[in-house]
């Protein structure tokens, strides 16, 4: 496992070479940028949490996000952001999310001058990027270096397996926390994001999420309600008794008919048999 050390050393020599005196951390609420942040403050560092609400975040995640930070006594400042209103988010091509971190980090970075000229201190602008995301399709991490955003976890080499490693021998609560990436990844390229269809996304996984098995485990494991343009339910486990429930869900939510796949791998359908 990667020493957190490391990665407390990674950040003090950013903070020095930028002449900054406090870190900004891009906040999902997620288990990577939880972990940043759950590190730097044990290091005794000033932490300001980001956090980007929008249509593109199910209110269910930035109320997790919220309720984490606050248990963490981790500073949070909520930005509106609106990523439909980028062109590039709207035509949903396979650099989508190129377009979509530009936006971002130039509202985030907006957030950060107004603190600053009201006196906050000057703060280097990180995220929770790991070193697996750079083997992976992430046309948002050109986008990030482009704006100079730091990412330590992938500079100090954690990988998603580090971060959960040092998060449970740290104490950091929900170390297992399953990924819940943007919805805007739910849309196959091509298919237009509306901010209705992402509602009824959100909606949908939200309640999907609460069907558990007899020992109150998710009864679906990992999974995601996608438009490809067909409504899909790709999950880790597809029990056929449960269908009817599914099917309550998914008509409740204005998605059907739907169709389903049951596999063990779920995130990066779109981008499986695709060639950077």
């Amino acid at each position: 496992m990667v020493d957190e050390a490391a990665l407390i050393d990674v950040v003090r020599r950013r903070l020095r070479e930028s002449g900054r005196t406090a870190v900004a951390v891009a906040y999902s609420g997620g288990v990577d940028s939880r972990f940043l942040c759950h590190a730097l403050l044990r290091a005794g560092l000033d932490v300001l949490a980001l956090h980007a609400r929008g249509a593109h975040v199910p209110e269910a995640e930035s109320r997790l996000a919220r309720r984490r930070a606050e248990e963490a006594g981790l500073a949070l400042e909520e930005v509106t952001f609106r990523p439909l209103a980028e062109p590039g988010v709207r035509e949903n091509g396979r650099r989508r999310c190129y377009f979509c971190k530009a936006a971002l980090m130039r509202r985030l970075r907006e957030a950060l001058a107004r603190r600053e000229a009201d006196g906050d201190a000057a703060r280097l602008l990180c995220d929770g990027s790991n070193a697996d995301d750079r083997k992976a399709w992430r046309p948002g991490l050109q986008a990030l270096k482009e704006a100079g955003v730091v990412s330590p976890l992938a500079e100090a080499g954690f990988c998603k397996a580090d971060v959960r490693a040092a998060g449970a021998a740290s104490g950091m609560v929900d170390p297992l926390q399953l990924a819940r990436p943007c919805l805007l990844t739910r849309f196959a390229y091509g298919v237009t994001p509306t901010e209705d269809a992402l509602r009824r996304l959100a909606d949908a996984e939200e309640a999907l999420a609460l069907l558990t098995d007899g020992n109150g485990q998710p009864l679906l494991g990992d999974f995601r309600v996608r438009l490809t343009p067909a409504p899909l339910i790709q999950a880790q486990h597809l029990p056929a008794a449960c269908l009817p429930h599914l099917d309550a869900v998914m008509r409740r939510c204005g998605l059907a008919p739907w169709e389903f796949r049951e596999e063990a791998t779920i995130s990066g359908l779109y981008d499986r048999k695709n060639v950077r």
